[in-house]
Parts: structure tokens; sequence; C-alpha cells
């Protein structure tokens, strides 16, 4: 998958080739510590030792360990939503494009965990979520205006709509989903969910009416 890019990420020593394989394993364990341990167990020295390399082969690639780490979760995010957002598709199958990658984004192992412990440090370590909203998300978010806009100009949403409320509602809608309701769901509970979130909005259609009547009435998962 495409690469985001990320300005806190140090620039390499001239003439000394970067080790692709070195790049993989560090952002692995970075990513699997902060999933495991959060923001505190996962320091460039443990990172380092996960990862099989020296502590300074981390310390020349990366000026913080918070900005190792927030790419750390955007790699594990992957580029497909952004890559479907900035197709040119029509605004319908842009979202059934974006929610097959969201879904998949959202199902993977330890995606819940790892969004709690990004979502959790913004009390006492804010600085990792202030890297992550400006490398990762503000350029999705921009990405995902661009659809809101074109579905501005085919009518599906009003002409007046603030589309960074638009974007809010969307994020919050799915992080509720994910860490306040029960269970979360499975895939296919998640994308009827999403598919109803979007045409609730006025982008793309439901698969049908039955689910989003029948799930008010469901009983809660069990814990």
């Amino acid at each position: 998958m495409a690469a985001t890019a990320f300005p806190t990420r140090r620039a390499g020593r001239p003439g000394r080739p970067r080790s692709a394989d070195a790049d993989k394993a560090i952002l692995r364990a970075a990513l699997k510590l902060f999933a495991e341990r959060g923001l505190e167990g996962a320091g460039i020295e443990q990172i380092a030792h996960r990862a099989g390399v020296a502590r300074t082969t981390v310390y020349r690639r990366w000026s913080s360990r918070e900005s190792l780490i927030a790419e750390a979760i955007a790699q594990g995010r992957g580029a497909a939503e952004q890559e479907a957002m900035a197709s040119g598709a029509s605004p319908q199958a842009t979202v059934e494009a974006v929610v097959a990658s969201l879904v998949e984004t959202f199902s993977a192992r330890d995606y819940r965990t790892i969004l709690a412990r990004l979502i959790g440090s913004v009390p006492e370590q804010p600085q990792l979520m202030s890297i992550y909203w400006r490398t990762f998300l503000l350029p999705r978010r921009k990405a995902a205006a661009a659809v809101l806009e074109r579905a501005r100009a085919q009518g599906a949403i009003r002409h007046d709509a603030d589309t960074e409320i638009l974007l809010d509602l969307i994020s919050g809608a799915a992080m509720h989903r994910l860490l306040v309701y029960p269970g979360g769901g499975s895939k296919a509970e998640l994308r009827s969910y999403l598919l109803e979130l979007f045409a609730e909005l006025g982008l793309g259609r439901a698969q049908r009416e039955a689910p989003r009547r029948q799930r008010r009435d469901l009983p809660l998962p069990k814990p």
C-alpha cells in the first residue's frame, strides 16, 4: 500500500541507503507495543529491542516516539480508504468503496485497542494526537471533503451543509460504534451500519430498511 508522508520523520544521512526491512520492523514493533502497553510502554528503547535494531537506527529515522507511533498507526490503517476517496468516482460508488475499506480496517486485530489507546493519550500526552491529526487525519479529511463537495454539486446533500460538521458526524458515529456500542458487531453488521450512516446524510443507499428498524429493538450483546 502507498505510504503516508510524515514531515516528522528524520531525513536519511547523505550517501547512506535506508533499509526498507528495518523501517517495516520498527513500524510493526511500535504499533504492537502501543497496542499492548500504550504510549508509556512504547519507548524508543523498547521499540528498538522488539524490532531487533539499535536505538540509533530508530533515532536516525524519527524525530520522536510520538511521530514514530503516529506513522505506525497510519501505516497499519493503510491507504485504501484515501485512494477510494481520491478516485473521482461518483459519491455513491465512493461510499461503497470507502465502507468496504473501513469494515476491513475496523475489523482488523487490535484496531479497537489502538484507537482507544490513541484517544486515551489525549489528556496527559496530547502530542501524539496532535501529530496524528496534522500528518494523517487532516489529509484524509481534505479528501473526504472533496467527495462531499461532489455530492453537493449533484444535489445529494444540502447546498448549505457544513462539510466539516458532516465529517465530524461520520467519524463520531464510527467511533461510537467501535468503542461504545457493546461488542461492536460483526463485519456484516458494521457494513450495514456504515451504509445506513452515509444514507442518513444523503450519501449512497442503505441496503434495506428492515435492519435499521429492527436494530433499535435488538437486545444488547452479552458482555
